[in-house]
């Protein structure tokens, strides 16, 4: 009896669980549009090596910037600064990021 009950009551918790997050709004949904090539000073942005971009606040205006790692040897990270809006971002030119003055370097990996 007190088995069977345990039962139904873990029975009962996963259901709630289950129904809450299956009525999650639809602003919790992630929606993915096609693939777009992004682009900086009206160039695509091309980066050798492997990548990976970060959209970021990166400079405290309140708008996400793109900060991307550039493969290589050495690896370095690049800052592509938003110029447009939170809605409709448009980036600059890129720069490296520094620390006293010089490039972030990373050594590459075998």
């Amino acid at each position: 009896m007190y088995m069977k009950r345990l039962l139904n009551l873990s029975a009962l918790a996963c259901a709630v669980v289950f129904l809450r997050f299956a009525a999650l709004p639809a602003a919790a949904d992630l929606y993915l549009g096609p693939e777009e090539l992004v682009q900086a000073d009206g160039a695509d942005i091309q980066v050798p090596g492997w990548s990976v971009p970060s959209f970021v606040y990166w400079d405290g205006d309140d708008l996400k910037d793109l900060v991307i790692g550039e493969g290589g040897n050495p690896g370095k990270v690049r800052v592509y600064l938003n110029v447009g809006t939170s809605s409709a971002p448009q980036f600059s030119a890129y720069f490296y990021a520094q620390s006293d003055g010089s490039d972030l370097e990373v050594p590459g990996a075998g």
